[in-house]
């Protein structure tokens, strides 16, 4: 029977239920070719610091909190600048919404990167709004803030309406 407490059992069960969301997020944060070892960074940095861990809410949230360090701490190394979401957002190939997704991306690309970021892990990493909080370093009010003003700028850029509280292309 497995321990609770051993630590290199936490780490695997860390690892097999969370590697995937670090990763995905680390493809789109880290320097081009860096995400993998960006995610290893992240889940190293979590066992490091594990006895100043405290349960406060999904352990996703804080290892994306960290990926989100180790991924700026790279750029800094690399004195890189920001790279702008890719034009596939989906990561599929589906030629049906080829369109919409450009227009997504391109859309994207126009917010400011902390507004990018609240959305990408509103919606796309599905963390709650107090967790987009933490891992950006604000307040849950101010996440949702965060996460209204970019909706509000994001339907702009896409020139969607929302008269009558009805959403709709103009």
């Amino acid at each position: 029977m497995r321990n609770k407490r051993d630590p290199v059992t936490g780490a695997e069960r860390l690892v097999d239920e969370h590697y995937a969301d670090v990763l995905r997020y680390c493809y789109r944060h880290a320097p081009a070719g860096l995400a993998e070892d960006a995610a290893q960074e992240t889940f190293l940095r979590f066992v490091r610091a594990r006895g100043r861990y405290r349960e406060r809410g999904r352990v996703r949230a804080y290892l994306i909190t960290i990926a989100r360090n180790v991924c700026t701490d790279m750029f800094r190394g690399r004195a890189s600048a920001w790279e702008q979401l890719p034009e596939s957002l989906s990561g599929g190939d589906d030629p049906a919404g080829g369109d919409d997704a450009r227009d997504l991306s391109r859309a994207l690309a126009q917010l400011p990167r902390a507004q990018r970021e609240a959305l990408e892990l509103r919606y796309g990493e599905g963390l709650s709004v107090g967790e987009v909080g933490a891992a950006l370093g604000m307040s849950r009010f101010a996440a949702a803030r965060t996460i209204a003003a970019a909706l509000g700028a994001l339907r702009s850029n896409m020139g969607v309406t929302t008269e009558s509280g009805q959403g709709g292309k103009r």
